[in-house]
């Protein structure tokens, strides 16, 4: 009679196993710290705001504060603001400051989105994205920096959405500091406010949207100016390249 070999497997080999299988099916960390990092959290990270008022909560602001860390070839950002208002009387504002280190070792991506749409009587959507790209050479980072403002159906309505852009090249740090970041979320908190107050919506009803446009170009320029001298005083940049996306319905 053939006799049935027995096998066993030592228990160090199956707590190895265990370890490994365990380690690949836990996410990894939502900064991206480097290539130890689950490629499905570090090849794209996102911060992200949401405004979407209705008949039962008029009136909502939302707003994401993220730090991002990105490392090696191919690695992704992603920062969106989208405010969408859609019955009569509502407002919508969501903003998000999104700051994003790039460290060497390959040319990364970093998107930044503000997207507003209206569809409603005497009604108002506000989307401001602002993100900050640190890195220690202009070819170590690929940037996207849009707008998109829409009115359909509208009446009395005003639809406004701003991207702001900064990217950050060499200094003596790479990260800002606190009080810097305090300063820019206070700017971008400041812009909000010029752009949905009921005195500006007031204002902005009565303009055609070319004039709506270039009211709104105006803050964000003064915006970004601002947070400009901000980052240059705190980093001492060797460059500090600005892009400012202003759409307006």
């Amino acid at each position: 009679m053939a006799s049935r070999r027995s096998w066993r497997i030592p228990a160090l080999i199956l707590s190895l196993v265990a370890t490994v299988f365990l380690a690949a099916s836990v996410p990894a960390s939502a900064e991206g710290r480097g290539p130890s990092d689950d490629s499905r959290a570090s090849v794209s990270l996102d911060a992200a705001s949401s405004a979407i008022p209705t008949v039962a909560q008029p009136l909502v602001t939302d707003s994401a504060n993220a730090r991002s860390v990105l490392q090696g070839s191919g690695r992704k950002a992603v920062a969106t603001a989208v405010a969408t208002s859609g019955c009569g009387g509502c407002s919508g504002t969501a903003t998000t400051l999104q700051t994003v280190s790039v460290q060497p070792g390959g040319a990364a991506i970093a998107d930044n989105v503000a997207t507003a749409w209206s569809s409603c009587a005497s009604c108002s959507s506000s989307a401001i994205s602002v993100q900050i790209v640190t890195g220690p050479s202009v070819s170590t980072v690929q940037v996207n920096n849009r707008s998109l403002a829409l009115n359909a159906g509208c009446s009395a309505c005003t639809t406004t959405a701003v991207a702001l852009q900064f990217v950050v090249v060499g200094g003596t740090q790479r990260e800002l500091t606190a009080t810097t970041k305090s300063i820019i979320q206070q700017i971008e908190h400041d812009l909000g406010v010029k752009l949905t107050s009921p005195a500006a919506q007031k204002a902005a009803a009565s303009m055609g949207p070319s004039a709506r446009r270039e009211a709104a170009q105006h803050d964000a320029d003064d915006a970004a100016a601002r947070a400009k001298s901000a980052i240059s005083s705190d980093l001492r940049p060797a460059q500090v390249g600005v892009r400012v996306e202003v759409q307006a319905g």
